[in-house]
């Protein structure tokens, strides 16, 4: 199987996966968010709380990325499902 078609497959693919992936960062993400407000909040300032936010920086900008991801992959499956229907 040749790169194009690896990638029209991959773009084509029912939406189901690109919104558990997106639904998935979102969780990663928030759950990054809590653990950053919460070792600010919650903890006095020690090597633990550092080694906190920067656990929950690690998982908020992880989610982050992987809910990007998710985004431009559903973006770019509807634009080639609109200029593919046309065949």
């Amino acid at each position: 199987m040749n790169w194009k078609q690896a990638l029209l497959n991959h773009y084509t693919a029912p939406l189901e996966k690109p919104f558990r992936q997106f639904r998935n960062g979102a969780m990663f993400f928030f759950t990054g968010l809590v653990i950053v407000y919460c070792a600010n909040q919650l903890l006095q300032p020690s090597l633990r709380q550092e080694l906190a936010v920067l656990s929950g920086l690690l998982m908020l900008g992880a989610g982050f990325l992987l809910a990007m991801l998710a985004q431009v992959r559903l973006v770019i499956s509807r634009i080639l499902g609109f200029f593919l229907s046309g065949r």
